[in-house]
Order: structure tokens, then C-alpha cells, then sequence
């Protein structure tokens, strides 16, 4: 039984990790039509990196379960999985109670594109595209990392899967929007958003009073020309520089830059120093301790009842 949303409610906000996925599902939100109940990257994470349908079809119902047992969206959304079924199933069933009574629900993912279409092969996708620069600054300032290098990672691993999946979309499946854009003309890029999902553009999307959000403005867009150093330029061009280019976005550090083993080696220590020093801060010596030793190795009754307690902690921090 297919029980999935109809192919006209569905769609996916596809982005990078602070692409500004959360200001544009919230301006969605505020549309009558339109429902977001938030993120939902976990729907596809227990199948590794685009593991798509096929992967699903080989999860078994219990070790789905064991892996939402300790995964921080899962656990915060108020939907839970339904009676044991195929994996699939379940997921389509799970995501057809959100869009119970709305005519569009919109779900805010950040990678495994390709699993989400596999597994939901008549969503839409609005795919969010902002300034690679701009996105690692913003990790490092929210300390997801500890470096801009290793703050690309997460948009260098949703591009990738958007490039995976881009090219097996009809093109009336997707649009493609820049950040940029949204927050310099909202109300028109709001309007495009809208026909592509067969509604009209309403004002008050662009309402933000009753959030913790700022309305879009063009001072949210470019930020990285406004004190990123040469150095961190540098190292992000060095990194993602040809992906930049082929989404339009002009190069402005060497042409050509290659990293020594050193620097490389001296990144890789000072995002692992940086991520512990915020993980003790956060959430305490012996809670951050408990998860790395949990992890690995790979005791899941200990790392269960670790990140129970770190979920709580962390939701006050995520903007």
C-alpha cells in the first residue's frame, strides 16, 4: 500500500546547513497552504550517504528503530514510526499524518537528496543554494566547526547530493533558489516559490514577528566580504573553488592553491581541539566524555542515555 503524500503536497527545502533553510521554511510556514513542521533529515540518515531505496528496503523495522532510539530529530518530532511494515512504508506513512489537512507540506532537509526522491519519487524539491564561504563562516560561528575548512563540510556534502540527484528530476520536480536573492528580493522570490507550488504569494510570509528571526534583508547576504580573513578565503577556495565556480559564484583568492600536508595536518587538529572545547563547554566533562567513549566503541545502551541527555542542552543553542 502506498500511503505517501499526493505528489502536489510534497515538497522538500533542500539545502546546506546554514544556507538559511530555517528563514525560508519559516516564511513558508506562514503561508495558509503551506505546512512545516521543521527538519527531517532524519527520515534518511540510517541509510548512509544517499543510500536511497534500496537501502531502505534492506533496513529491517527493528534496526530503524534502533537507530531513532538516540537521533535528537526523530525523538523531537511528535510523530513516531507505525505498525511494523517495510521501511518505506513506514516513512511514507509517518510523513502522509504531517500532511493530514494541508495542501503543501514542506520538509526541510540539508543532505541525502537522492534517498528522499527514491523513497518519495513524486516530491518537488526547492533547492537553497548560498555562498560556500558564507556557509562555513556561519558554521564556525555556531560551532559546528572549528575552522572554515571543515566548516564546508556540510555544504560540500549536500551539493554533492544535490548534483547526484539534479540530473533524475523532471523539471517541473525542482527550483532552484539563491540565498542571496531571497534576502535582497524576498517578495519576488517568495512569488516564484509560490507559482512553482501552484499557490499565490501571501504578505504575511513575510511576517517573522512571532519568531526569533530578523525579516530577510541584503545585509544577511555576503557576509564573508565583511571581515573574513585572506587566509580563510583562501582555504575555502583551495577546497570547493571549481564547485563555487559552477554555481556562478566569482573566486577572489589565488587561482590556483594547493595545501601542504601541514596545513592540512594543522586544520585537522585545531576543528578536532575546537569541537571537544565546545562539546565540554556545552555539555559537561564527563556527558561529553560518556559519547566519544560510547561511539567508539559502539556500546548503544551508553550512547542512548548520553545524547538523551545532550538533546535537551543542544536545542537551546540551535538557531
Amino acid at each position: 500500500m502506498n500511503t505517501a503524500p499526493q505528489a502536489s503536497a510534497l515538497v522538500f527545502v533542500a539545502g546546506p546547513l546554514r544556507s538559511g533553510s530555517t528563514l525560508l521554511t519559516l516564511m513558508l510556514d506562514r503561508h495558509p497552504s503551506i505546512k512545516n513542521p521543521g527538519e527531517f533529515d532524519f527520515l534518511f540518515d540510517a541509510f548512509g550517504v544517499d543510500g536511497g531505496l534500496a537501502a531502505a528496503q534492506a533496513t529491517t523495522p527493528e534496526q530503524l528503530e534502533d537507530f531513532y532510539s538516540d537521533h535528537r530529530g526523530y525523538l523531537s518530532s511528535p510523530q513516531r514510526l507505525g505498525p511494523v511494515a517495510p521501511v518505506p512504508q513506514r516513512l511514507r506513512e509517518l510523513v502522509s499524518r504531517y500532511a493530514e489537512g494541508v495542501p503543501r507540506l514542506a520538509l526541510c532537509i540539508h543532505r541525502n537528496f537522492v534517498s528522499a526522491h527514491e523513497i518519495f519519487p513524486q516530491a518537488r524539491f526547492i533547492h537553497l543554494l548560498r555562498d560556500a564561504r558564507d556557509c562555513a563562516k556561519s558554521a564556525v560561528s555556531a560551532c559546528f566547526a572549528g575552522n572554515v575548512y571543515y566548516g564546508l563540510e556540510p555544504w560540500m556534502n549536500s551539493e554533492e547530493s544535490w548534483d547526484r540527484l539534479r540530473p533524475r528530476l523532471a523539471p517541473h520536480q525542482y527550483i532552484e533558489v539563491r540565498y542571496e536573492e531571497l534576502v535582497a528580493e524576498p517578495e519576488r522570490v517568495l512569488t516564484s516559490i509560490c507559482e512553482f507550488l501552484g499557490l499565490s504569494y501571501e504578505p504575511q510570509m513575510l511576517d517573522l514577528s512571532s519568531t526569533t528571526y530578523e525579516p530577510p534583508s541584503p545585509r544577511f547576504a555576503n557576509q564573508w566580504r565583511r571581515g573574513m580573513s585572506a587566509r580563510d578565503i583562501g582555504l575555502i577556495e583551495a577546497r570547493v573553488g571549481s564547485m563555487m565556480a559552477a554555481r556562478g559564484y566569482e573566486l577572489v583568492g589565488p587561482t590556483q592553491r594547493q595545501l601542504s600536508a601541514w596545513t592540512l595536518m594543522s586544520l585537522k587538529l585545531q576543528n578536532a581541539v575546537s569541537r571537544h572545547r565546545t562539546g565540554i563547554q556545552t555539555y559537561g566533562v564527563s556527558t561529553w566524555m560518556q559519547d566519544i567513549v560510547a561511539r567508539h566503541l559502539g556500546l548503544r545502551g551508553l550512547l542512548r542515555s548520553t545524547r538523551l541527555k545532550m538533546f535537551p542542552v543542544k536545542a537551546k543553542t540551535l538557531k
